[in-house]
Formats: structure tokens, sequence, C-alpha cells
């Protein structure tokens, strides 16, 4: 058996909240163990630690700008057009970033969309509009 199925095994069961954690772990390495895995607990581990990485991506909110945002102004941005769409229940946190190739506006990016309001974009499809045209 993938060291990666029983990561999400155990992953599963932690967030059903049907056994405590401490129950859990013990009774976890105890099957992997009967079932004669325990030599892959390091890579359940790591397994379950990219898991975790790829949820906690899937919560997040990268919004870029040419300038420090305060947490008043993303907020009221991801509120209109067309960033409201990006946004859905089960993002639980935001990130303001800085990037200094964009030239004005910003960029919205989640797991799934991204939203490029830049002025970076313009400038680069007016650009291949006027090489390609």
């Amino acid at each position: 058996m993938r060291a990666s199925y029983y990561a999400q095994a155990f992953h599963d069961l932690a967030l059903s909240g049907k056994i405590g954690e401490e129950t859990l772990v013990k009774q976890f390495v105890a099957t992997v163990a009967a079932n004669g895995h325990k030599h892959l607990l390091l890579q359940i581990v790591r397994s379950l630690e990219r898991i975790m990485r790829r949820e906690a991506k899937k919560e997040t909110i990268e919004v870029f700008s040419t300038k420090e945002l305060s947490q008043s102004e993303v907020g009221a941005l991801l509120k209109n057009e067309p960033f409201k769409h990006a946004l859905s229940a089960k993002h639980k946190k935001v990130l303001g970033k800085t990037d200094d190739t964009l030239v004005g506006g910003v960029v919205v990016r989640t797991s799934r969309e991204k939203v490029d309001t830049s002025h970076k974009r313009a400038l680069m499809d007016l650009y291949q509009s006027l090489v390609s045209g």
C-alpha cells in the first residue's frame, strides 16, 4: 500500500472528528505496524504534510498589487466586480503581497482561478497585438 493512501485516510479521519487526536494517532500507528508497513511512517508523514499544504492553499486568496494594501482595502476590493466571483465560503485566509513587476492594478489568485486586472496584462496584450498584427 502506498504511503499517500495511509496519509489520506489519516487526514479524512482527523477531519471527521470522530476519534480524539491522541487515540487516532495510537490506533493509526498500530494499524500501520500490524499491516507490516511501519517502515512507511516517515513517508506517510511527508504525504500528510503535502495534503495539508494543498488544503491550506485551497483556503487562501492571494492579492498582488503595486503597493501594500490594508486589510480593509483588500476586503473592499474582494467585494467588487470582477473579484467577488473568485470568493467562496471555504476561503479563510487572505494574503496581501506586493509585485514590483506590476505597473498598476491588481491580481487576485485562488487555487482555482486567477483574476488579472493589472495594467501589466493590458500592456502585454497590446504589445502582442502590435507585434502579431
